[in-house]
């Protein structure tokens, strides 16, 4: 793969998805699955739910610029977004980027 260019709001954005699918995974790992014993409570589906809402816009966001970022560069989309990620996660699972969580604000 040719050298592919990233920008600081491409690495923003991923990791402020990355967090929140973090937050996401914290979330099932906190209340278990859904379908065993009894379920979930009324309030963890809504704390849930607003996550992956959260994630689901974040993640929407990071597709969105990446694709334009890959127009105005002469890019590659796929490539750019191998290589955001790999950039991004070096190879580990998401984790919560509190410095996206500051630039969020």
């Amino acid at each position: 793969m040719a050298d592919i260019e990233l920008n600081g709001e491409l690495i923003v954005l991923r990791k402020r998805a990355d967090s929140e699918w973090a937050r996401l995974r914290a979330l099932q790992e906190r209340y278990g699955r859904p379908s065993v014993a009894g379920g979930w409570s009324m309030k963890a589906h809504a704390e849930w739910d607003a996550a992956r809402v959260r994630w689901s816009e974040a993640v929407d966001a990071v597709r969105a610029a990446v694709g334009v970022w890959a127009l105005k560069s002469g890019q590659r989309r796929i490539d750019v977004e191998a290589r955001l990620t790999g950039t991004v996660r070096g190879g580990k699972d998401p984790q919560i980027w509190p410095e996206a969580e500051a630039a969020a604000s």
